[in-house]
């Protein structure tokens, strides 16, 4: 007597939807069941003066401007980079922490100030806002974002649970102290490049910051379009009273 119609699944449908999923498997790779989008792994910060000039390495900053003890910080960001594809963008977004106060508890709230979408592609314009430096430092994140859990196509075939959304968020320290992990703040512009597994330091000395069409953007010495590589760009200078 055949028991299949009863029992939910009979032995064929069993094994067509096992070879389905193992080929699957075999064809997509574990990238299917990874996520979408890798997680960095750490970041490279380079640093010019609002001034001008040459590209460098931000940790070899001399020295943190102790004005900003007696100012708040005008900050500006913009992120850039070019992508065949919206799902090519990787760090999709940069938030600002800023610090205040509970009873005796001292908290942070973080701001949401840029963010890239791997959906459409869209992308947030310069965002520019006031940041205090009480704790003698300002303090953001750059967060990546995958969903896990599988495809559409493996979702339907009830090998996964469905899409969850992961992140992992990276800072950026600015300070007028010595604190570990820490980047000393100064007036200028900060270029924060995310580094994926396999990825090395930008070449610094091949890059500048200028202004194009009342932007400012990161552009390879010589060319008239901005760098395609994906990065933040941060502008920090006294707030104005």
């Amino acid at each position: 007597m055949n028991t299949s119609r009863h029992t939910g699944m009979g032995r064929r449908e069993f094994l067509q939807l096992s070879s389905i999923g193992a080929l699957a498997t075999a064809t997509a790779g574990p990238k299917l069941f990874a996520g979408e989008a890798a997680q960095p792994q750490r970041l490279a910060i380079g640093f010019v003066e609002l001034e001008g000039g040459a590209l460098g390495n931000a940790a070899r900053i001399s020295s943190a401007d102790g004005a900003f003890v007696r100012r708040d910080a005008q900050v500006s960001v913009t992120g850039g980079g070019t992508f065949a594809a919206p799902a090519d963008r990787r760090a999709v977004e940069l938030n600002a922490h800023f610090p205040y106060t509970v009873g005796n508890e001292r908290r942070v709230a973080p701001y949401h100030a840029w963010s890239g979408s791997r959906t459409t592609g869209c992308a947030g314009k310069t965002v520019s806002f006031r940041m205090p430096v009480e704790e003698h430092k300002v303090s953001f994140s750059v967060t990546s974002q995958r969903t896990s859990g599988g495809s559409a196509f493996t979702q339907r075939l009830g090998l996964s649970d469905g899409p969850t959304t992961e992140s992992k968020a990276l800072p950026v320290t600015l300070a007028l102290r010595s604190e570990p992990g820490a980047l000393k703040l100064v007036r200028g512009f900060y270029v924060v490049v995310p580094l994926f597994a396999g990825d090395r330091e930008p070449r610094w000395s091949a890059l500048e910051v200028k202004q194009t069409r009342g932007r400012w953007a990161v552009h390879t010495r010589g060319e008239a379009a901005a760098t395609p590589a994906e990065h933040f760009l941060l502008r920090v200078d006294y707030a104005t009273v």
